[in-house]
């Protein structure tokens, strides 16, 4: 496999820091990390700017108002009743058994990811991404971005999420501040250039990439 740091090295001399993931508060972001599940950030955002605009992007906030209220105004990112629900459930424990964000940071990452791990609605991803930038704990968040980037680069080769994450966190010596900005040039690398019918052309990793010479080859 690749050497994390040799990949991250490249990415952020082409992206730079891309400051993700941009809130200005931690409840914000374990809500965003909810709305992002299955939809495109743009959508969120408006989901986002609307809850704030009535006063509903904080826990205290959703877990005491109306299901259907919330529903209705995160409509845009898809899904709606359902996160809506799911939203105002987390909300609902986080608060009934911690009161707050900042009164579980003192919890270890294991009894951090056991309780988030058993709520409805958060996956692993999303539990990585609750874990990395709500907590600040050195998390490698596998997104289908990372394994089609990571796939690519070691073509034939497959790695499992497990192998990425280890080898991701050793290499990258479980620096939070560089693993949040990994995991977001790796998105938006897949976004602009690792899309599923690839753009080598321009991309910052072509010439390390197994896949881009096999497709450049004659």
């Amino acid at each position: 496999m690749k050497d994390h740091a040799q990949i991250y090295k490249r990415l952020n001399e082409y992206f730079g820091d891309l400051h993700w993931w941009p809130a200005e508060t931690n409840d914000e972001i374990l809500i965003g990390s909810i709305l992002t599940q299955n939809t495109s950030w743009k959508n969120v955002e408006k989901a986002i700017l609307t809850l704030k605009e009535e006063n509903l992007l904080s826990l205290p906030a959703i877990a005491g108002a109306n299901e259907e209220a919330i529903a209705l105004r995160i409509w845009s990112s898809g899904f709606f009743r359902q996160k809506g629900s799911r939203i105002k459930s987390i909300a609902a424990t986080i608060v009934d058994q911690y009161g707050s964000i900042d009164a579980m940071q003192s919890l270890t990452t294991q009894d951090l990811a056991d309780f988030f791990g058993g709520l409805k609605g958060i996956g692993q991803e999303t539990l990585d991404s609750i874990l990395l930038y709500v907590f600040n704990r050195p998390v490698m968040v596998i997104d289908s971005y990372t394994r089609r980037i990571i796939s690519r680069l070691d073509y034939p080769e497959e790695a499992g999420d497990a192998e990425i994450r280890e080898k991701a966190l050793s290499d990258l010596m479980h620096s939070v501040g560089t693993l949040k900005n990994y995991h977001a040039c790796l998105v938006e690398l897949g976004k602009r250039f690792c899309r599923k019918s690839p753009e080598c052309a321009g991309c910052p990793l072509n010439s390390d990439c197994n896949y881009a010479m096999v497709l450049s080859s004659p």
